[in-house]
């Protein structure tokens, strides 16, 4: 019975704890990109000119990627204007998130046969103050 039992256990749990692990890195990924987005909408709107506002964008995106336990060069964001003037009062600022994340263990000789990463984006629209002091 020791036997069966060693044998199922391999056969069920390592594929559950696989899949429990995966399924955790991917969720994760998907906290990220989303506040990372949200993060760098709010770090944007709130610089003082649109020269800084831009980098701190982007910083703010690395500090949540960085917490969320992924590396700097796994997401990244794009932040747009489609309302005209970046930072003028009333209008909206479009922050795109984007994250690469590796799936745990999966083996070189797997690699060209099977998706080793999967990409995970995110919209964020952030409106800038109406009451913003000379539209910067």
């Amino acid at each position: 019975m020791t036997v069966e039992v060693a044998f199922l256990l391999v056969l069920l749990v390592v594929p559950l704890f696989y899949l429990v692990g995966t399924v955790g890195r991917v969720q994760a990924g998907a906290y990220a990109v989303t506040a990372a987005a949200r993060e760098a909408g709010r770090a944007f709107v709130t610089a003082d000119g649109v020269e800084a506002a831009s980098s701190r964008a982007q910083v703010a995106a690395a500090l949540v990627y960085r917490s969320h336990g992924f590396e700097d060069g796994d997401g990244g964001v794009q932040v747009s204007c489609p309302d005209g003037g970046c930072l003028a009062p009333g209008t909206t600022v479009l922050v795109d998130s984007q994250i690469s994340v590796e799936l745990p263990l999966v083996p070189d000789f797997m690699r060209d046969r099977v998706p080793t990463s999967v990409t995970l984006t995110s919209t964020h629209h952030e409106p800038v103050d109406e009451f913003r002091g000379g539209g910067r």
